[in-house]
């Protein structure tokens, strides 16, 4: 089997950035995207419907919260049933895989060593770079003033695995049934906790992780709740204040790897928009 792979995402009222989100992963030889539609009251459900009419790499299903039970982690449980790459991972819509060095994932993909199950890719934070009006046109080009390499938060981590290994789904990470788990440079993962590895390691990849954007942006996405938590939860709920969001914004250096693939993206973005 190629290094084909699957993305899966759980996205609730993500209808202005779920274009350039699925352009960009697309566009970088992502096989299939499968979105988990949790309760979503803006026009996401509408855009997906006729963007899977038209392309057969993106499929969307109807999740709804219910009560007692994680929206998100009962999603990626049930994706697993769905995918048949060779390749599985789950990310959110305001997360980028950015291959530092490879022209594409798939190329990524390919260095990874046969006795590696899952490799676990360090979010690098991005903030809102001083940017205050949000009525601009792409994310990824739009932010590009990011933390520096040693921001607690980067300890995080999205995790990219072998379909056949895979035993259960949690947020950040991904179980399997044996082989190696690794951190991007294929040495053995270190873990201080679920989803947070011991060190940061940018070695031919990271996640680009726009949790801030503009303060107007922020509020809003705290207010859309916790998809890891029903909405009676009492966890459902999240800090949608100024001081939580100055936590977030760190704007300490320049990064835009990303930038080198915007042709391709513009490409692939117009088939999008032609569909709609």
């Amino acid at each position: 089997m190629s290094e084909t792979i699957t993305i899966v995402a759980i996205a609730k009222d993500e209808g202005r950035y779920i274009i350039e989100w699925l352009a960009y992963h697309l566009a970088l030889g992502v096989d299939k995207i499968i979105i988990f539609c949790n309760d979503s009251t803006d026009d996401m459900v509408g855009k997906l419907t006729r963007l899977a009419q038209g392309d057969n790499r993106i499929e969307w299903v109807f999740w709804p919260s219910v009560s007692k039970s994680s929206p998100q982690v009962t999603a990626y449980n049930e994706a697993v049933k769905m995918v048949g790459t060779k390749w599985m991972a789950f990310i959110d819509i305001d997360e980028f895989i950015v291959p530092l060095e490879a022209n594409s994932i798939p190329i990524w993909l390919a260095t990874i060593p046969d006795d590696v199950a899952s490799v676990h890719v360090n979010w690098r934070g991005f903030g809102s770079g001083g940017v205050q009006d949000s009525n601009y046109e792409f994310v990824t080009r739009t932010f590009m003033r990011c933390s520096v390499k040693e921001w607690g938060n980067n300890r995080h981590f999205k995790t990219v695995a072998r379909t056949e290994k895979v035993t259960s789904v949690l947020i950040h990470d991904i179980q399997t049934s044996g082989g190696r788990r690794v951190t991007s440079d294929f040495k053995d993962l270190n873990a201080l906790d679920v989803g947070r590895s011991d060190r940061i390691v940018y070695s031919g990849i990271q996640i680009n992780h726009y949790q801030s954007k503009t303060f107007s942006e922020f509020e809003a996405r705290m207010r859309r709740g916790n998809a890891n938590y029903p909405p009676d939860h009492p966890r459902h709920g999240r800090d949608d204040s100024f001081d939580r969001f100055g936590k977030i914004d760190v704007n300490a250096e320049t990064n835009d790897a990303i930038r080198r693939f915007d042709a391709i993206v513009d490409a692939e973005r117009a088939k999008l928009l032609a569909l709609l």
